[in-house]
């Protein structure tokens, strides 16, 4: 037990001393957490597939921003999405094949996309499967933080997802709309000391109706923390209430869609879909 003690204090003095410190000159966030949904990750035609393309774009800012010594962890959803397209590429019906089953055929191929992309910028990610049973226990929890630092130290890009064939919490979730990696990019960025989180959807931002049902809905460009807009998806409003508990830890949040350069764009300090913020206001057509 006092070793457990001894090594828990040691690891949390290294987290604090990683925390940053309140600079008003600096611009780039020190530590940076981009969370990318699975609508996200495809692409924009009526397939909506996978797209490689977008895995390498993001990989291609990502290092661009850690020459600039920004350091980046990436929680990723898409392991469901990779399996069902992989079995239906071998002309596999996937509709009575359990979600859980899906994950994990299509895990390691969602990791092969994020490795093809890091790869092409000399670089090799690091895959870490997590559940909130693994952030309750306190050895494991260590050992995945540690883990993370040691991947950060070395310049890699650690790669988070919810390891859903061991857990169906996230799958419940998914069938209501509602993200568990979005609970779990808010988890890991307040344990590993960011300051910045940006979430990546398939919306763009936070509209006043889902834009995909009405082409009149505003885009807010900032949204004040402590009150939720009236009318919101119930999956929107969850993510809205784990960017809020980040912003009231005073980190720079934001939600978006795939734009060009968004990630650059948000890490220095653009505007990028919703910022999550002390006012509510819509965006400027």
């Amino acid at each position: 037990m006092r070793l457990q003690v001894d090594w828990y204090n040691f690891l949390m003095s290294k987290i604090k001393k990683s925390i940053p410190t309140e600079n008003k000159e600096r611009i780039l966030p020190r530590r940076l957490m981009v969370k990318c949904g699975t609508e996200n990750l495809c692409a924009k035609d009526d397939e909506k597939k996978l797209d490689q393309k977008i895995f390498d774009d993001y990989a291609r800012q990502i290092v661009e921003l850690q020459k600039q010594g920004v350091e980046i962890i990436v929680i990723t959803s898409g392991a469901i999405k990779a399996g069902r397209e992989e079995l239906e590429n071998l002309g596999l019906d996937t509709e009575d094949i359990d979600r859980q089953v899906l994950a994990a055929i299509g895990q390691p191929l969602l990791m092969k996309r994020w490795g093809e992309a890091f790869r092409k910028f000399g670089e090799i990610p690091g895959q870490l499967l997590l559940t909130f049973t693994n952030w309750s226990n306190e050895r494991e929890r260590n050992e995945a933080i540690q883990c993370i630092f040691d991947l950060l130290r070395m310049g890699q890009t650690p790669i988070i997802n919810e390891n859903d064939p061991v857990s169906d919490k996230e799958i419940k979730l998914m069938e209501r709309k509602i993200s568990e990696n979005d609970q779990l990019a808010k988890m890991t960025a307040l344990k590993i000391g960011a300051d910045a989180i940006l979430f990546l959807t398939d919306e763009g931002g936070i509209y006043t109706t889902d834009p995909k049902i009405n082409p009149n809905a505003q885009l807010y460009e900032e949204v004040n923390a402590r009150n939720i807009p009236a009318g919101l998806a119930g999956g929107m409003v969850t993510k809205l209430k784990e960017a809020f508990r980040c912003t009231k830890r005073k980190l720079r949040v934001a939600i978006a869609g795939y734009e060009k350069d968004v990630i650059l764009k948000f890490a220095k300090g653009e505007s990028v879909g919703t910022k999550i913020g002390r006012v509510t206001r819509f965006k400027k057509k």
